[in-house]
């Protein structure tokens, strides 16, 4: 199977201090991936500088199945618009999407999410969870050939982090290239990843 995105040689600094030292890596299209570590390990800086979030010092991203579409550890929904909404608002904007396009696609999403009952209410009325998944839902909107996302479970229970988990796994029967950044052993038993471990800015093993 071939890569969905390849990291060449990637350095990052902040001022004076290398945070990312010289990593290579390969993300298999069709699978689900995880970018692991220990708190401050680089893995996070290390997904968004190759999401180009964050400035590179040097090396090369090719996104070789795009788009690649970022899910940050805060759902960032707009408070305004309805559930809906926020899922719809992305497809329309970014994809160029008929009103009613976007809509039918977010609905789609929302269902696939198990967030059709909740999808006329507010961001702010909805549990943390729920908003966690309605951010998955307005990302697989955009049908990314690559999503990362960022800690997803973070300060979840223990089944809340579950639902976040089982709606992660449905991405790869869409097509999409997952890759999570995590430190949570459940979540890693739950998705059964190919493992991409970093430590001290540096990828030490692949498995």
């Amino acid at each position: 199977m071939s890569a969905a995105l390849v990291i060449e040689h990637l350095t990052v600094r902040f001022g004076a201090v290398t945070v990312i030292h010289d990593v290579s890596a390969s993300f298999e299209a069709g699978r689900v991936h995880a970018v692991v570590g220990r708190s401050g390990a680089g893995k996070s800086v290390l997904m968004k500088a190759a999401a180009g979030l964050v400035p590179r010092a040097s090396g090369v991203v090719r996104v070789q199945r795009p788009p690649l579409v970022f899910v940050h550890q805060d759902p960032a929904l707009l408070d305004t618009l309805s559930v809906r909404e926020n899922v719809a608002f992305a497809a329309a904007h970014a994809r160029g999407l008929s009103r009613a396009d976007a809509r039918a696609r977010a609905d789609q999403a929302l269902v696939r999410f198990g967030l059709g009952a909740v999808a006329d209410a507010a961001p702010g009325a909805l549990a943390t969870a729920l908003q966690k998944r309605a951010a998955l839902a307005r990302a697989a909107c955009l049908r990314p050939g690559v999503l990362v996302v960022d800690e997803p479970t973070t300060g979840l229970d223990p089944e809340a982090a579950a639902a976040v988990d089982e709606a992660l796994a449905l991405l790869p029967s869409e097509g999409t290239t997952l890759i999570v950044i995590t430190h949570s052993p459940r979540t890693i038993a739950r998705l059964a990843p190919r493992l991409h471990r970093v430590d001290a800015g540096r990828l030490q093993a692949t498995a």
